[in-house]
């Protein structure tokens, strides 16, 4: 991260409570004024000489509203309207029905049979080992590699105790068009799929259906377009393969059923608690909540790659460079993992 790098005793693979305890160290030694417990109300336009006026309230209710030149809004796609498929019956169903945003432990779910929505392969391995009963229903191809064979190959030569430079290394990463990039990444993910053969082969042995991404391309434009689509293994797909898991990806949901869900093709699946994972609408969506409604039609799309290949307001002003553009000056989005807001923080920052 800027001005403190990891330490390099750290595992290759953080925990994320791990990652957590490191968030707080950083701010307390780089005396980062970070509020937490604080919801942000509004964003408007601002009065006098500051061009925007942000309102907070804070968990006991007091309200604050900051004057500013610029707001970065750096809310992930998880602040988004979840995504959740329209699927009839719904209010027959005699059990619980959740969005993966809202699991937080299979301990919640002892002794219950549980389906999962979704290629969401961590939670269902959460599942497995809880002793809990899972199905996965598996509606499209995913883009499957392992850890192991995948991670040097696609980034072992930048982020490794032998490679350069971490500054240097997110440069040389940055610097590549997603256009050439998705090149390289073609003839990468037949290298890596080769590796992975036993693994690919068992999966598609029990019917789960494989994608190798947009042209061949693997990861990366799944990451960049959909948000997901991919799954990076360290060991769920081998609890698929071994039936630990159980898979269902042989037909469309039809409706719900007081016991649990209809497919198209007749076959039943009960469940006491069917979870969505299914990911999230529009990320614009969370900045709409915070921005009055006539400013609404001049933010611009936000992630997914335009028609050059870049990523859509990523970094940068949400209001484009266009006219309308003007009315959201001072505003910027911040998306993407660690290494991607490290790199390009400094340049939001000048």
């Amino acid at each position: 991260m800027p001005y403190l790098p990891f330490p390099p005793s750290w595992p290759v693979y953080t925990p994320a409570l791990k990652l957590a305890d490191w968030l707080e160290s950083y701010a307390e030694v780089l005396e980062l004024n970070v509020w937490t417990s604080t919801k942000v109300a509004s964003v408007e336009p601002g009065e006098k000489d500051k061009k925007w006026d942000v309102k907070v309230v804070r968990d006991d209710g007091r309200e604050r509203v900051f004057s500013v030149n610029h707001v970065v809004f750096a809310l992930g796609f998880g602040n988004g309207k979840l995504k959740m498929p329209d699927i009839p019956g719904r209010e027959e169903f005699k059990g619980q029905i959740l969005h993966s945003s809202q699991h937080r432990s299979a301990r919640d779910h002892l002794g219950k049979k549980v389906v999962v929505i979704g290629s969401s392969h961590d939670l269902c391995s959460d599942y497995v080992d809880h002793g809990v009963g899972v199905t996965m229903v598996q509606r499209g191809p995913t883009y499957i590699m392992s850890t192991k064979e995948g991670i040097p190959r696609l980034i072992g030569g930048l982020y490794n105790e032998g490679g350069p430079p971490t500054d240097l290394a997110d440069r040389l990463g940055a610097s590549f068009p997603n256009h050439a990039a998705k090149l390289l990444h073609q003839r990468t993910t037949k290298d890596i799929a080769e590796a992975d053969k036993n693994l690919l082969d068992g999966l598609r042995k029990v019917g789960f259906k494989l994608t190798f991404g947009e042209d061949g391309s693997g990861p990366l434009l799944l990451a960049l377009k959909k948000v997901g689509g991919c799954y990076f293994d360290v060991g769920a797909s081998q609890r698929i393969i071994d039936g630990q898991i159980k898979l269902k990806s042989d037909g469309p949901i039809a409706r719900f059923t007081p016991t649990g869900l209809l497919f198209e093709d007749g076959s039943t699946l009960d469940a006491d608690v069917i979870l969505f994972a299914t990911g999230y609408g529009d990320a614009r969506e969370a900045y709409l909540q915070l921005l009055p409604s006539h400013l609404h039609d001049a933010v611009q799309p936000i992630w997914g790659v335009n028609e050059e290949g870049e990523i859509n307001s990523a970094w940068r002003e949400i209001g484009g460079r266009g006219p309308e553009g003007k009315k959201l000056a001072g505003l910027w989005s911040m998306m993407g993992n660690l290494a991607m807001c490290r790199f390009h923080s400094k340049h939001m920052a000048m």
